[in-house]
């Protein structure tokens, strides 16, 4: 049985609206990577029982069949159960999650500025959604910590999402410092296409959740360290 003292505990909160908020919405995130991989999975061995069985019909009906040849016929289906459709969804995942960051800070920015009465706004500073953060908080006399490890790889994040919006994902169709930067990070990472002539990225499941743990510990650190400067002041 539990005491009306443990009730009052359970009850209580320790997050803000905001924070709560946005929680929901990176679960929502995380289930919807959760469903779409367990569909993509079932998809792909559904197509294996069912090659299989064509496999044995085709080689039943003309013995002269080979299995190679088999292999061809059936080859492309299974490649994109395999490949395509699992590097398709990533891809499409890694983009939402970004913008689902960049929503993100918009929000905290907005708070702050209505908290501290700050004049300027996000979207009067140049560069991408990245450059524009950093600057923001320097301009409100905010020294935030945007050089340690979450940092970095957040611009990772950035760049292997630009590489899936502006060239389909495909590295050597960047410009060249802008793959020197990014081909050592997607090799570390094992999400790079093995194909050394087509050279695609290619995330994995764990590399998405990655994403969403590395996204939701920096905007946790950003409000800590918000919160903790203006408690200073």
């Amino acid at each position: 049985m539990i005491s009306s003292e443990q009730g009052k505990k359970e009850l209580v909160l320790p997050v803000t609206v905001e924070e709560y908020f946005r929680s929901h919405r990176f679960d929502e995130l995380k289930e919807y990577l959760d469903v779409t991989e367990k569909y993509l999975q079932k998809a792909k061995i559904d197509f294996e029982t069912s090659a299989n069985e064509q496999a044995k019909k085709l080689s039943t009906a003309n013995p002269t069949f080979r299995a190679d040849e088999i292999n061809d016929i059936l080859g492309n289906d299974y490649w994109r159960y395999a490949e395509t459709f699992p590097r398709i969804l990533r891809s499409s995942f890694l983009v939402s999650a970004i913008s689902l960051l960049e929503y993100e800070i918009n929000v905290i920015c907005q708070s702050l500025k209505k908290k501290q009465d700050i004049r300027i706004n996000l979207n009067d500073l140049r560069g991408d959604t990245l450059e524009r953060t950093r600057k923001y908080f320097q301009n409100v006399g905010l020294e935030l910590p945007f050089n340690n490890h979450i940092w970095q790889e957040i611009n990772h994040y950035y760049k292997a999402r630009n590489c899936i919006v502006h060239t389909n994902g495909l590295i050597m169709e960047l410009q060249y410092k802008d793959r020197k930067d990014l081909i050592p990070y997607l090799t570390r990472k094992g999400i790079i296409s093995e194909d050394t002539i087509k050279q695609e990225i290619a995330l994995t499941r764990s590399f998405c959740e990655e994403v969403i743990e590395t996204i939701q510990a920096f905007l946790v650190e950003l409000e800590k360290n918000i919160n903790l400067r203006l408690n200073r002041k």
